[in-house]
């Protein structure tokens, strides 16, 4: 699966690292909210910031969102593993969880039972090689979650759809106003990506 590009076009580009098959592009509808002034190749400079300097980038974007001491470097590790397993950027992950769950409550659980960081329903737990089935841990809901998105997107090929299935939105009638679920977690990735992008001249 190729890079995801989260410029105004939104396309999945390619590829995200050397010896991989590129896949065709997918044009996406773009943010309604551009939140970014990233260049094209935004999608390989976020790539050359994780490679220098692992998650503490994210961590550090994080740290703004939680009082919890050490909370915010456990998901930003968990999300660069994670991103890299799935040949994606941290940034659309990233996005994914930020839209789930601004407040990085471990502990949240949604009205349909959903649960922890990223909104896992339970009936995942323990179907993926994850370290462990509790989905309040911070890594093995993070693991769940990005296993779930991966399926999805393995599936379809297309990072929108494979958003609108992660949010359950199939036939649009889980949740009202589902199908604009996409465009949430792309102007989060965006938003994610401006930030990282800055981390390289703050060092």
């Amino acid at each position: 699966m190729g890079a995801v590009e989260l410029t105004p076009a939104d396309r999945l580009d390619t590829p995200p690292f050397a010896g991989m098959v590129p896949a065709p592009p997918v044009i996406l509808s773009a943010p309604t909210t551009d939140v970014s002034t990233a260049p094209p190749d935004s999608a390989a400079l976020e790539r050359d910031i994780v490679a220098r300097y692992a998650h503490q980038p994210l961590a550090q974007l994080l740290g703004s969102k939680t009082r919890e001491p050490g909370m915010a470097n456990r998901i930003a590790r968990a999300l660069v593993k994670e991103a890299k397993r799935l040949q994606v950027e941290p940034s659309l992950l990233t996005g994914v969880l930020l839209t789930e769950n601004t407040r990085l409550e471990v502990d949240a659980v949604s009205s349909q039972g959903a649960i922890g960081l990223m909104q896992v329903m339970q009936f995942h737990a323990g179907e993926f090689d994850c370290e462990s089935d509790d989905l309040r841990d911070v890594e093995a809901n993070i693991c769940h979650g990005a296993h779930v998105f991966g399926r999805y997107l393995k599936r379809t090929g297309n990072v929108k759809r494979a958003l609108l299935r992660y949010n359950g939105c199939v036939r649009g009638a889980n949740t009202p106003n589902c199908g604009r679920y996409p465009a949430k977690v792309l102007r989060a990735a965006h938003q994610v990506r401006h930030e990282l992008l800055k981390y390289s001249t703050t060092q």
